[in-house]
């Protein structure tokens, strides 16, 4: 069983524009809502591979029907522990001309320090029948930064492997905890180095002391210039698959559920960062929030091109 966890639950407006001009005024093409969070995200796309999870989380009482009905829709069993407030609205404006996107996130609804114990409570039910711990995307106010390092201590302790995508001091507050799997972007890891890297060797060089402390895997994604990936013997890089960029919200998302089937099929280090890659890759096909699909995971499996680096 794989669990994600969502702290942050929302709704994403995704908003076309075909030009998006700055303090102008801008025609709309499309628009788009739907239910988001980056651990929904991943129970969602493993829905979409064939592969069995459950979503945990916080359910806001003002959305909880919204929220449990697009759970029921999908088919994706879960444990929600409910909080006063609606759900917060994240606005993504998705310049089609330069395929490029805007996020205007909401930081969410605040929670009590009792509303974290009552849902850490519910947690503690679960870990028994975990094989996947994933932890991701940001935290409402209220929650303590150090919750996804409590929550990857406690996984360890229950022989779970946890999967880690978050930034900030969420990020730098549970890379002592040894996370299994840790997924930043170059920008996440730049502000978690304090600087810019010069180069692709200092960046690697930096990830590799990350290795050093106990993660077992890292997955750079470096947007249009693919992806790496580091594991205590190897560097691998992956080059980006040409294909027509339809919406590249949710795209990391997927990689992490890629990254998560691969795990319980139990295939070598390389074919995890491929089917990672491969997901990623099929997210960037469909507008929206909408993820990869099984079809477009065995399709891009053969376009991705893997060279060992290190």
């Amino acid at each position: 069983m794989i669990l994600t966890v969502t702290l942050n639950p929302c709704v994403d407006r995704t908003i076309e524009i075909e030009k998006f001009l700055y303090g102008g005024t801008n025609k709309v093409l499309r628009t788009q809502e739907d239910i988001s969070g980056k651990g929904i995200n991943v129970s969602l796309a493993l829905q979409n591979l064939g592969i069995q999870n459950k979503a945990a989380g916080f359910s806001y009482q003002e959305d909880k029907e919204k929220l449990e009905r697009f759970f029921k829709e999908i088919h994706c069993p879960y444990i929600l522990y409910s909080v006063p407030g609606a759900l917060r609205v994240n606005v993504k404006i998705f310049d089609t001309e330069k395929r490029v996107m805007s996020e205007f996130n909401d930081k969410g609804r605040e929670v009590t320090e009792q509303d974290v114990e009552g849902f850490l409570a519910l947690l503690d039910k679960e870990w028994d029948k975990t094989d996947i711990l994933v932890v991701d995307g940001s935290v409402p106010p209220g929650v303590p930064r150090s919750i996804y390092r409590d929550l990857i201590q406690k996984a360890n302790e229950k022989g779970v492997k946890t999967i880690l995508d978050a930034s900030g001091d969420l990020l730098s507050l549970a890379l002592p905890a040894k996370p299994f799997f840790v997924k930043p972007n170059r920008g996440e890891l730049e502000i978690l180095y304090g600087k810019a890297f010069r180069d692709k060797e200092e960046m690697l060089s930096f990830g590799k002391t990350l290795i050093q402390g106990g993660v077992h895997y890292l997955c750079i994604s470096l947007g249009e210039e693919g992806a790496v990936f580091l594991t205590e013997s190897k560097v691998y890089q992956a080059k980006p698959v040409k294909v027509l960029v339809q919406g590249v919200q949710g795209a990391g998302d997927s990689m992490v559920a890629g990254a998560c089937l691969a795990m319980t099929e139990g295939l070598p280090d390389k074919e995890v960062f491929r089917y990672a890659v491969a997901c990623a890759t099929g997210s960037l096909l469909h507008p929206g929030t909408e993820l990869c699909e099984r079809q477009d995971l065995e399709e891009m499996l053969s376009k991705v091109e893997i060279e060992e680096i290190k």
